[in-house]
């Protein structure tokens, strides 16, 4: 099996159009393909309530909309289902055998996908059908065994927990925490060090030192959680 995360830009998305213009995330974790439309279960994570709803609203006028169920609604978040047609991407992926493995990211007017093919034929006509009408970017590509892909699918949703998580942390924890691991913070021996990583960013040493215990306690409770998880099956 051959799996490809991409970020996709497509034209015709009702989610990727609405998130372009919007502050909010969508989250898709569950798919049903009909014959002309598909059903996504997920969420909707908006900066408050009334961008949450100025999401839902956006989404209904997206000319491939059909329908939007809650299934929960709590503030700025929502678990929803909602149908929409086929788009021109999605419609690649499946006429040319591939299939879903994991869960959508869509921010900012990109999505991320996690697609599946068996073949690597099938792969490169994939790809050459997508690069007709959408614009995307290969993020990651990797051939992984069947038990590989028992262990993600079973990971499936605290995967999810992760990645909300990872989304939320505010822009400055979102900045130190990549300059940290970019610049070799956690290497041993340690590249850089809080004093230099204060004077990149003309913040304190203990404002760096907050952001990154910030940061690291949300990643890493989901993390701690996809490591008991792996101890309990040795």
């Amino acid at each position: 099996m051959y799996v490809l995360t991409i970020d996709m830009l497509q034209y015709d998305c009702p989610f990727v159009n609405t998130s372009d213009d919007l502050d909010v995330s969508y989250f898709g974790t569950y798919w049903d393909f009909g014959p002309n439309s598909f059903i996504i279960r997920g969420y909707i994570i908006a900066k408050d309530s009334d961008e949450l709803q100025n999401a839902i609203y956006a989404l209904q006028t997206q000319p491939k909309f059909h329908k939007l169920d809650f299934l929960s609604k709590e503030r700025n978040i929502a678990s929803v289902r909602v149908e929409i047609d086929y788009t021109d991407a999605m419609k690649a992926i499946r006429r040319n055998h591939g299939y879903i493995v994991g869960p959508f990211h869509v921010r900012n007017g990109s999505e991320l996908w996690q697609v599946g093919f068996d073949t690597k034929a099938d792969v490169e006509r994939a790809l050459q059908d997508l690069e007709k009408n959408n614009q995307f970017v290969i993020r990651n590509q990797n051939r992984i065994t069947v038990e590989d892909f028992s262990r993600i699918i079973s990971h499936s949703s605290i995967l999810a927990d992760l990645m909300r998580a990872i989304d939320e942390l505010t822009p400055t924890e979102k900045s130190i925490l990549k300059a940290a691991i970019k610049h070799g913070f956690y290497e041993d021996p340690r590249k850089v060090n809080i004093t230099k990583l204060a004077r990149e960013f003309r913040i304190s040493k203990a404002g760096i030192s907050k952001n990154i215990r910030r940061a690291e306690k949300k990643i890493l409770t989901h993390i701690g959680k996809i490591i008991s998880l792996n101890n309990e099956r040795v």
